[in-house]
């Protein structure tokens, strides 16, 4: 996705998809990863602000051990938890991996210039926001599930580091921002 074609996205404000839209741009998540999400999922970390656990559920599987992380919500993400999904149970009831596609095709009907672009396209923007914005990529692999690339033979990060902390990981998703129309 282009900047502008986030900005046709945003501008529909899809009544199915608009919120997933949402976590997906400004998460890097998996459109199942999102479907499967759960209100207890959710947890507050004082000043550093609330963060999803991501991890098997009865919804959903996990593509990978990588997979199963904690990622900080960005503060926009934070306000649609507080004034539009629901407070238990599922984030997003009714709402499946084949539903996301078939509506994702829909709103490329509507807008022609999303031609080309999956609801996919939306972990790659954040990826590609991550690196324009200066993020170590092995952070940005922390934040979007993938096996690190520090090194090689994963010895010495792999099996000694703690990983990123909290506050980076914060930092990392508060300096993503969504284009303006």
């Amino acid at each position: 996705l282009t900047d502008d074609q986030v900005s046709v996205l945003l501008a529909a404000k899809d009544r199915v998809l608009h919120p997933a839209l949402l976590f997906g741009l400004l998460t890097g998540m998996r459109s199942g990863e999102i479907c499967g999400l759960m209100a207890e999922d959710v947890t507050a970390k004082g000043n550093l602000g609330r963060f999803v656990s991501i991890r098997p559920n009865e919804v959903r599987l996990l593509k990978s051990k990588a997979a199963e992380r904690e990622v900080p919500l960005h503060g926009l993400l934070e306000t649609l938890l507080d004034t539009a999904l629901p407070t238990s149970g599922r984030l997003f009831p009714g709402l499946t991996v084949d539903k996301v596609v078939k509506r994702y095709a829909y709103l490329r009907r509507r807008h022609p210039e999303l031609h080309g672009t999956v609801f996919h396209s939306t972990r790659k923007w954040f990826i590609t926001q991550c690196e324009r914005t200066g993020v170590p990529e092995h952070f940005t692999a922390t934040l979007v599930g993938h096996h690190s690339a520090r090194s090689a033979n994963k010895l010495t990060y792999g099996l000694y580091s703690a990983g990123i902390s909290d506050a980076q990981k914060r930092e990392i998703v508060e300096g993503i921002r969504l284009p303006q129309a």
